[in-house]
């Protein structure tokens, strides 16, 4: 048995950034929370970041960062050097949409180093809350009735999504461990595998039960995301590791 899972430690990360792109845009502002997993949050920061290049209006329009608040800004790795906390201690990660923020944060060394591990709430809320309509974190926040709210401008900044994303981390933890899975942080991790076919005319469907020939012609395919490739290889070699059944579609935690 490893890590009780409310008495470990997590690093919540929230980013906004030069556009949609993570391996090709950059940061504009960072924020970050240390969080034990009963849902105490023991320390949180944010910082705004030089990205090395124009932010796009589109971009500004969103989460309202402009090129002149960031021209006196550190650049990433400078903004490393000022917050240790950032890396150390070596605890796993959190972000919401893992997929996306994990490659912006390893472009710093002592980042990837600090945070070796990325668990990914949006993949554990859509193994653990199947069947919502959107898995974003603001539609999350309203519909599991998370008690946090920021209007204006804001609410689309890197600090007020990482203090949802905690909030939302604890309540899946207790969604987590009230469905009588192992108290193991290792399990859940597992949770936050990919087990459900994220798009296409399989979407929603567990990956087990995905055609072998649709999988074949997808892996046959340029597939960006990492951990989807390795989830649909496993599913067709029949190794994956799925915690979360079909049928599973009403629980005491679904508000509605």
């Amino acid at each position: 048995m490893g890590t009780s899972i409310r008495s470990q430690l997590f690093r919540v990360f929230d980013t906004e950034t030069t556009g949609l792109n993570p391996r090709t845009d950059a940061v504009v502002e960072l924020a970050w929370a240390i969080m034990r997993g009963d849902g105490t949050v023991l320390s949180s920061n944010s910082t705004l970041i030089n990205p090395g290049r124009p932010i796009p209006a589109d971009a500004s329009r969103v989460h309202g960062i402009f090129d002149c608040d960031v021209a006196h800004a550190p650049a990433l790795e400078q903004a490393v050097d000022k917050h240790g906390d950032l890396f150390s201690p070596v605890l796993p990660a959190v972000c919401h949409n893992a997929a996306f923020d994990s490659v912006l944060l390893r472009r710093s060394q002592r980042l990837a180093d600090g945070n070796p591990r990325f668990l990914c709430t949006l993949r554990l809320a859509q193994n653990l809350v199947p069947g919502c309509e959107s898995y974003r974190l603001e539609f999350l926040r309203s519909r599991l009735g998370l008690d946090f709210r920021v209007d204006g401008p804001a609410a689309h900044r890197a600090a007020s999504d990482a203090a949802t994303t905690c909030l939302l981390l604890k309540h899946l933890i207790d969604c987590y461990l009230a469905t009588g899975y192992p108290d193991d942080v290792e399990e859940l991790f597992s949770v936050a595998n990919i087990q459900r076919m994220p798009f296409g005319k399989h979407k929603g469907k567990p990956l087990s039960e995905v055609p072998a020939d649709y999988i074949d012609w997808l892996l046959g395919r340029d597939i960006d995301d990492d951990d989807l490739r390795c989830a649909l290889s496993a599913a067709r070699s029949g190794t994956l590791k799925t915690t979360i059944l079909a049928s599973e579609r009403r629980h005491w935690w679904w508000p509605f």
